[in-house]
């Protein structure tokens, strides 16, 4: 999260969520622009449904997808979802943060 957060300017409000049901009513405000979903945390099961309740309720947000573990399977499915970045841990923290700067470029 703490690269997350450098990645992003002061204007931005940030919401973690341990929980993935907890992120529903966040997805559902009109104003969200960017999300970041990182599955270390997310059991397996729920990784699917987050990324269906991205696309439902957050329609217009450029999406990032952090894998805590590099799959071909992970990777495609993030991508169905329209994921525009998708990595794995280890990530390459430059690159990361310089694909969040161009999302918060997009997203003004």
């Amino acid at each position: 999260m703490k690269t997350i957060a450098e990645g992003m300017s002061d204007s931005w409000v940030i919401e973690k969520f341990t929980d993935p049901r907890e992120a529903h009513a966040f997805l559902l405000k009109p104003d969200v622009r960017i999300v970041v979903i990182d599955d270390e945390a997310i059991e397996e099961s729920m990784r699917v449904w987050l990324l269906d309740q991205v696309r439902k309720h957050a329609l217009h947000a450029l999406v990032a997808y952090i894998a805590a573990i590099h799959s071909p399977e992970t990777e495609r499915r993030a991508r169905a979802y329209s994921v525009q970045y998708y990595t794995s841990k280890p990530m390459d923290r430059e690159r990361t943060l310089r694909v969040l700067h161009s999302f918060e470029r997009a997203a003004h």
